[in-house]
């Protein structure tokens, strides 16, 4: 095993500096060269959360670290792992959070762009995302469709007064993205930090034109610095030709579909049935070779644990629920049945193979076409015992997840969409199939609250 001389992260900071009008020093309580040894501690804890012993973790990190010793040496690695006809078109960000400041690396692969600190606490940092989800009257439209506790009688949900979409936008942009962006970059890779990964970055205007993100770029969020190595490695070894074009088409050749299961009626949430979810997975079955359809009473846990196996895609249109309390048991997907109904992130990451073997089997695409699957306890680190990142962690390498309800003809379309896309020979893929469904539902629903509710996470192909 590789023996490191030094912590991976030490070697990079000293030619981090601040830009802003009020420019100075930013030591953050902590000297420069050990910001990203700070990161490797978040991570750390991160993955603790995730029901991975130290040992576990410390064979993953070693295994994703190997022959890494600097940020300089991430950034030549990913010239390694993609190809050049486009490495030139990828531009990765890279969020360290730490006492009030955000580090923000702007990373092409073979170099590093950019390094800049910006001072902001974590709630205004998550003040960007409420301010875009109030501007837009989530809370409002998600409210018919979203699971309610028993013996509560809410009141309609409305969203708070406040900054209107075009100024949510205007000043999330200058945080979260650097100026040197531009249109010759075709895909973004967010390496989040805190609530970072849960913001709708399609959205983001970074262009002299009015043009969002989407028009331009498709984007993923990597779980983490790590996780992107590992898993583009794992893509690289079970499909060699990615090294050459980066293309690819998905075939859908055996999909596990989950459509609306009976839900359980003696628990603590009433679940309003989703007929739009059976009309979603109506109209996706056509685009499978082979699958397994789940839905009603047969969609329980243990029908859906005897098949995600033998599936190269997970799809699953129902209910989710997310909660920072006790995030491994509080997090989940909604299944049939008064008995065990709920699909848990406990559950879902029991699934992973401990060893790494090369034999372990797990669907590579999980499709998570229902609320907050996207989202879960953040940290430090990111969002780390999320509905979607436990899939990641069990072996898929994208997950389609969703921050918001969305209504069901919306939903409908937008999924048709991506499938039809899949099928197509891509670079980015899954991203970019989903960017061009997500374009091609604006057309019919402009409102951004209908169509930007989805994103990649994980690693493209």
């Amino acid at each position: 095993m590789y023996q490191f001389k030094k912590p991976w992260f030490l070697s990079v900071y000293c030619c981090l500096f601040f830009h802003s009008t009020n420019a100075q020093p930013v030591t953050n309580n902590a000297p420069e060269q050990d910001i990203l040894k700070i990161y490797e501690t978040q991570l750390k804890a991160g993955y603790a959360t995730r029901s991975m012993s130290d040992p576990e973790i410390a064979k993953y990190m070693a295994r994703s670290k190997a022959g890494i010793s600097s940020l300089d040496d991430f950034a030549e690695e990913l010239q390694r792992l993609f190809p050049v006809t486009v490495s030139s078109k990828i531009a990765i960000l890279f969020f360290v959070f730490n006492k009030d400041t955000l580090f923000r690396f702007f990373i092409v692969p073979g170099k590093i762009v950019e390094r800049k600190a910006i001072p902001i606490t974590k709630e205004k940092l998550e003040q960007l995302n409420i301010d875009i989800y109030n501007s837009l009257n989530i809370y409002t439209l998600s409210a018919n469709r979203a699971p309610i506790e028993r013996g509560l009688n809410p009141e309609a949900k409305k969203s708070k007064p406040g900054l209107s979409f075009e100024k949510a936008v205007k000043n999330a942009t200058p945080i979260l993205l650097p100026d040197s962006f531009d249109e010759r970059y075709k895909h973004l890779i967010v390496i989040p930090a805190f609530s970072i990964g849960a913001f709708p970055f399609q959205l983001l205007r970074p262009y002299k034109d009015s043009l969002y993100l989407i028009d331009k770029c498709s984007f993923s969020i990597a779980p983490s610095l790590l996780d992107l190595i590992a898993i583009r490695k794992r893509l690289l070894k079970s499909n060699p030709g990615l090294a050459n074009t980066g293309e690819v088409s998905f075939s859908l050749e055996r999909v596990l579909f989950v459509s609306n299961p009976a839900y359980p009626t003696n628990t603590n949430y009433i679940f309003p049935d989703l007929p739009g979810a059976k009309i979603e997975i109506t109209g996706s079955l056509p685009f499978a070779k082979d699958y397994v359809l789940l839905e009603g009473v047969d969609a329980t846990k243990t029908n859906v644990l005897s098949h995600i196996r033998s599936c190269d895609v997970a799809y699953f249109a129902t209910h989710g629920i997310s909660s920072e309390e006790n995030p491994k048991d509080n997090n989940f997907l909604v299944l049939a049945g008064n008995k065990d109904p709920f699909f848990t992130t406990r559950n879902i990451m029991a699934l992973r193979d401990t060893t790494y073997s090369e034999e372990n089997r797990f669907p590579q695409l999980v499709i998570l076409s229902a609320c907050q699957t996207g989202l879960g306890k953040s940290m430090e680190a990111g969002i780390t015992a999320g509905i979607a990142r436990s899939f990641l962690i069990s072996g898929a390498s994208q997950v389609i997840m969703s921050l918001w309800n969305v209504n069901d003809e919306a939903t409908a379309y937008l999924m048709n969409r991506f499938l039809y896309y899949l099928k197509n020979e891509n670079l980015f893929c899954p991203a970019e199939p989903l960017r061009l469904a997500e374009l091609d539902t604006r057309k019919k629903f402009p409102n951004p609250a209908q169509w930007a509710s989805f994103s990649v996470f994980g690693v493209n192909y």
